[in-house]
Order: structure tokens, then C-alpha cells, then sequence
């Protein structure tokens, strides 16, 4: 199985890091976590990710003007894109396509569920927004 490159866009350092070494606990995923939208743009210049969970207030740029410019930049227009936020979005989601987001506090299994998803090719901006549960 090949490796899967996931970044982690998270401005809470505690949270990153939690997300980022249970994420790399699971074979062939591969996180990196990177705090603010300066460094995740740094990072897929260099990297081509397989999925980005992006939280939504980030300092700097938000989530949803990095959503926008990697949506515009050919390598990354079709990856698939979850956010993260504790705060209600639906407005933003809507206009830009985005079917669901994980919702802090989240969760770690269920987490995993939509990050393995989002792999496959369901849930987040991109895919029919549906979870498909193992024996549900």
C-alpha cells in the first residue's frame, strides 16, 4: 500500500501535535502539522498531500482563503479538503461546495472514520459527504 500524505492545518499547537501522532500511528499515513496558512501553502508548494484537514481560524489567513487558493493551484484542486471548527460555517461551506466538516471537540475515532473516507474518496469538499461506517 503507498504511503498518504495528510497536512494538518491547526493553529492550537496541543491539538496539532495529538492529531498529527495518532494520524502517523496508522500504516501508511504520513501527517505533518503545520500551524498557520503561511506554512500549509510552504508545504504543498513542496509536497503533493493525498488530503488536508484545515481548521477554519487559523492567524493570518483563514481556512476558507486557503481552501480558495488551493482550489485554484492545479496540483492541489481536486484534493480533498476537511475542515475542522467549532464555530458555524454552513454559509461558507455551502458557497464553496464543501459538504460537511469534523466539529470541535471531535471525537478521534470518528476522526479517523472521515479521514480514512475522505482517502477513499467520500466526505469533505470533495465526494457525496457521506460517512460509510464499517458494519453500518
Amino acid at each position: 500500500m503507498e504511503q498518504r500524505a495528510i497536512l494538518v492545518v491547526e493553529d492550537t499547537a496541543a491539538i496539532a501535535e495529538i492529531i498529527e501522532t495518532v494520524l502517523n500511528d496508522i500504516p501508511n499515513y504520513q501527517a505533518t502539522a503545520v500551524v498557520n496558512g503561511a506554512d500549509a501553502l510552504a508545504f504543498v508548494a513542496e509536497v503533493q498531500v493525498d488530503l488536508v484537514l484545515l481548521d477554519v481560524n487559523l492567524p493570518g489567513l483563514d481556512g476558507f482563503a486557503i481552501f480558495d487558493i488551493l482550489r485554484q493551484s492545479g496540483p492541489t484542486a481536486t484534493v480533498p479538503i476537511l475542515f475542522m471548527t467549532a464555530g458555524v460555517h454552513e454559509a461558507e461551506f455551502a458557497r464553496r461546495g464543501v459538504r460537511g466538516c469534523i466539529k470541535k471537540p471531535f471525537d478521534l475515532d470518528d476522526l479517523l472514520v472521515r479521514v480514512a473516507s475522505a482517502l477513499a474518496g467520500g466526505g469533505g469538499a470533495l465526494g457525496n459527504g457521506r460517512i460509510d461506517l464499517p458494519g453500518a
